[in-house]
Parts: structure tokens; sequence; C-alpha cells
């Protein structure tokens, strides 16, 4: 899935439909989820209530509602661990069983 980030701030917005996040088992009114990031792919996984005090110190944030989708917003040191510039690249969204895996997103298909 190709994606564009949305200006928000001093950081940006992604954005995901909600079918597509009921599809994966999140509830976006309600939960919370652990944003991490490795080799260069930021990753997206929901967190339970019960583990919340255990991610304290992490990045946990919470879906933004706007119109028909749902918003994360990720700092600008977020988009820089992807190396993109938002204004004019694209994201790649995999699916990896209900983890999200962001990625920049190159037009030859190779990530």
């Amino acid at each position: 899935m190709k994606k564009k980030l949305k200006a928000s701030g001093n950081g940006w917005e992604f954005y995901f439909s909600k079918p597509l996040l009921k599809l994966l088992g999140y509830d976006p009114k309600e939960d919370k989820v652990l944003i991490t990031s490795k080799n260069g792919a930021i990753f997206i996984k929901p967190v339970f209530e019960k583990d919340i005090e255990k991610y304290k110190n992490n990045m946990v944030r919470t879906f933004q509602k706007s119109g028909g989708s749902f918003g994360i917003y990720f700092p600008i040191e977020l988009i820089e661990i992807l190396e993109i510039n938002p204004s004019v690249d694209f994201l790649s969204v995999e699916i990896d069983e209900n983890i999200l895996v962001i990625k920049k997103y190159l037009e030859n298909g190779n990530i």
C-alpha cells in the first residue's frame, strides 16, 4: 500500500481507514499503539492496557480521528529515521499479522 504523510504542527500524520484498522483487530477509538523503529522502518503494534506501564518510557500513541480515517502523529525525528522528505516522498505500508510496517516507498518497487 502506497501512502502519503500529512503535515501537522511540527510533525506529520499518517492516516488509516477505519475498516483496515478493524480488519487488523485495532479499535482506533480505544486502542493505544507502540511505535518502534529498526533498520529504516517504523513498526506500529497494539499495546494492551495491562502492558501500558511496561512501555511507559517508549513512544505510545493513540489514533486521532479525522473524517472517516484515523491518524497517528509522528514527530519529525521519526520521519528522519526513514530518510524521507514527507513533502514529496511516499511511504509503503505492509501488514505482518497485526503489526503495521512503514518504510520509504521507492518507485521501482524496492523498499
